[in-house]
């Protein structure tokens, strides 16, 4: 008779290996290495793991049909996980309970339980991903990137899948077209390599394709054309980029009126409110403070420090929040401590939470949040259209560069823990910095005599 326990991919492991220390399996140990040994799940009745042959270890579920017993096997394992043949087995057991066999749709049910790219992206990374803060954007990247391999089995993809969707973005990338960007590659081609590294630590693949590519790598040559990225806004732009700022406010603001006059009252009265909306604050912040927009649109009031010693924003910052669990200090000027006081007031003065909620469900933004207004304030303000938002990040540190603040207080003022990404990026900035060093070296001799 089978030993019975709550099924678990880990546990399934152990009983065919027997690495483990944990005391409540030490009665499973090798529990599954004889062809024909089984263990029964204690949550769904009829619900087994067994081995069915020498390198195959599947999912059954014993049922009986009119006074006949039946055995229906759910799929193989690793193929599938635990928990979809669970959740196929309870499936099949209210179908039992209805008087239905589940016999007749083994087939159907073969096909509905292959783990393919799509299912798992649904299901098993889904929830592995609700713990980090940007996880359904990053399901979201893999989704869009890879729309050919979603209905693939992941133990289907290979070496060859993944160098023919290279060579197609680097046609795209040769071409100069918007979105394939070096950067734009590598972030799509390591989405999708941790979440083949994923299924392979959790056994639901037994390798990783990414493993026999060579490095993805771009011609060195390109970081002139990055350098070229990162470019500023002239004086005369940075003041049309803020008049368009209150063009826009001014504009929400008027179109809210007109609503509110054709019945619609569930809209607030924007005559006493300082902005019409999320838009204005949160550019002054972007502009002012060279944030990336993630950390803004996560930015709580705890974070925020407003008092007669010191105003300013301390937050772990979500690009490097897994290496640097530090939160970085970043100092606040005037200009951002105005408008996130008139924003607080605004919301009620609130002392917790989330600075910039959705207005829809009060819930985190999503990073297209910005996408509309930014559109407008571009063609308003006479910018190129395929100028990018971070490019009020990259102002920010150009122009502290550009007045010679020193590299270290510069990295720090835009939260890197080292100089080396200012140094590699925008030294180019310093106005005459080494001819003047020059200059100084060779003088000095003439200052001793």
């Amino acid at each position: 008779m089978a030993t019975q326990i709550k099924l678990t991919d880990a546990l399934i492991r152990y009983s065919t290996s027997g690495k483990s220390d944990r005391t409540e399996w030490q009665a499973f140990n090798s529990a599954l290495v004889k062809k024909g040994s089984a263990i029964r799940d204690s949550e769904v009745k009829g619900f087994q793991v067994f081995r069915s042959g020498k390198e195959r270890i599947s999912f059954r579920f014993d049922h009986w049909v009119n006074g006949k017993r039946k055995n229906l096997t759910l799929g193989q394992w690793p193929a599938i996980t635990t928990v979809q043949a669970r959740a196929l087995a309870k499936e099949k057991s209210l179908a039992v309970a209805n008087g239905n066999s589940p016999l007749d749709e083994k087939q159907a049910a073969r096909v509905e339980v292959q783990n393919t790219l799509k299912s798992y992206l649904d299901h098993e990374y889904a929830l592995h991903m609700q713990r980090a803060i940007t996880g359904n954007e990053y399901i979201a990247l893999i989704r869009n990137a890879f729309p050919a391999l979603l209905n693939k089995p992941l133990a289907e993809i290979n070496k060859t899948d993944l160098v023919k969707w290279l060579q197609a973005q680097m046609k795209h990338h040769d071409a100069n077209e918007f979105g394939y960007s070096s950067e734009s590659i590598k972030g799509r081609y390591s989405a999708f390599k941790s979440l083949m590294a994923y299924a392979v630590r959790n056994g639901v693949i037994q390798s990783n394709p990414f493993d026999r590519m060579e490095k993805l790598d771009f011609s060195k040559d390109e970081s002139t054309g990055q350098q070229a990225k990162r470019t500023y806004l002239s004086i005369e732009q940075q003041q049309e980029f803020l008049l368009s700022v209150d063009a826009y406010d001014e504009k929400l603001r008027i179109e809210r009126g007109n609503s509110r006059a054709h019945g619609r009252d569930y809209l607030p009265d924007l005559n006493n409110l300082a902005f019409a909306s999320h838009h204005k604050p949160m550019m002054i912040v972007l502009y002012y403070m060279g944030m990336r927009s993630g950390d803004v649109i996560g930015l709580e009031w705890t974070h925020v420090i407003d008092t007669p010693f010191t105003c300013s924003i301390s937050k772990v910052l979500e690009k490097t929040r897994r290496k640097i669990k530090a939160p970085f200090n970043l100092p606040m000027p005037e200009p951002v401590r105005v408008a996130l006081k008139e924003w607080r007031k605004q919301q009620g003065n609130p002392t917790s939470g989330l600075v910039f909620p959705s207005p829809v469900n009060g819930r985190r933004m999503s990073r297209s949040c910005l996408n509309s207004s930014w559109k407008w304030i571009k063609q308003d303000a006479g910018f190129h259209e395929n100028l990018q938002l971070y490019t009020l990040r990259h102002n920010f540190i150009s122009w502290l560069i550009m007045n010679n603040t020193p590299i270290k207080v510069v990295a720090e003022m835009s939260g890197h823990k080292s100089i080396e990404m200012i140094d590699r990026y925008y030294s180019h900035l310093i106005s005459g910095a080494t001819t003047e060093a020059s200059n100084g070296f060779a003088e000095l001799l003439k200052k001793q005599a």
